[in-house]
């Protein structure tokens, strides 16, 4: 009973603090080029009130407010519930999947390296996040979270570079694909870029799939490209049938969401579509 009353409370704190974070991508994403994210408290955006810290509580507040500020009674946009949401959950899915064993290893090198991972894992979701919500309010991926990204997919190439010999078991082909993979997954959009005369996809695009091609590797990377491909395409036919006029063949919609969501879905379930593991194994 202590056991499980103890990893309820754990769980909450992670819930909260993933939503905290998410609770800031918000704000990032509503100042993003306009004023500083750091500097200057919450306010309405629509009466300039400076908010109490009882209303700035993520989830939360969003709740017992009924999605509108307590002055104006204008309502808050619900993304912003939506965003503190995925941050709770986002941080418990990282500790299970990716942190909890670093943690109860009991060496101090473990518990480093897991605080390192922890740390890289929120300036993740913070990256995805903004990404994915900004591109999808502008249609423009904003360029230095793209170059963010590829160095925190660069910092976990070279974890896995420096560990070569426990993680592939040697100078592998896995090792030499997975050294180039950013390339390699960027490289057909880069293509459709060039052959399109920059019109087919954005340059942001292909950013983000060079950072993703490090941070998830070869296998995963193929598996990224394929699924956001697909859910991109899906979403795209559910528009132009569900909205036509609004929607049609000619209007640009964001695609960075769609890698973001499908890193993040084979991330979490380690999706290897094609089984390229058991060819290069």
């Amino acid at each position: 009973i202590k056991t499980t009353y103890m990893n309820l409370i754990l769980y909450v704190l992670l819930f909260f603090t993933g939503a905290a974070f998410g609770s800031f991508v918000g704000v990032i994403v509503d100042r993003l080029y306009i004023k500083s994210y750091i500097k200057g408290g919450s306010v309405c955006q629509s009466c300039a009130r400076r908010l109490k810290w009882f209303e700035t509580i993520p989830v939360i507040s969003y709740i017992f407010l009924g999605g509108k500020c307590r002055k104006c009674k204008t309502k808050i946009g619900a993304e912003h519930f939506w965003i503190e949401m995925a941050g709770g959950i986002f941080a418990i899915a990282s500790y299970e999947i990716f942190l909890k064993n670093y943690f109860l290893a009991g060496s101090e090198k473990s518990l480093l390296l897991g605080v390192v991972l922890a740390i890289l894992f929120a300036l993740l979701f913070i990256v995805f996040g903004v990404i994915f919500n900004y591109d999808l309010k502008n249609k423009l991926v904003p360029t230095n979270y793209a170059l963010l990204l590829i160095i925190i997919g660069l910092a976990f190439e070279a974890y896995k570079a420096i560990n070569y010999q426990t993680i592939y078991g040697g100078l592998t082909t896995l090792f030499w694909l997975d050294l180039f993979s950013g390339f390699l997954i960027a490289l057909p959009f880069f293509l459709i870029y060039t052959f399109s005369n920059k019109k087919a996809v954005g340059f942001g695009d292909i950013l983000v799939y060079f950072g993703i091609g490090y941070l998830a590797g070869f296998i995963f990377g193929i598996s990224v490209f394929l699924l956001s491909i697909w859910i991109g395409a899906l979403v795209s036919l559910i528009l132009l049938y569900l909205r036509p006029k609004k929607y049609n063949k000619k209007t640009a919609i964001p695609f960075a969401p769609f890698i973001v969501l499908a890193t993040i879905i084979v991330m979490f379930l380690q999706l290897d579509i094609i089984g390229l593991s058991s060819l290069l194994f």
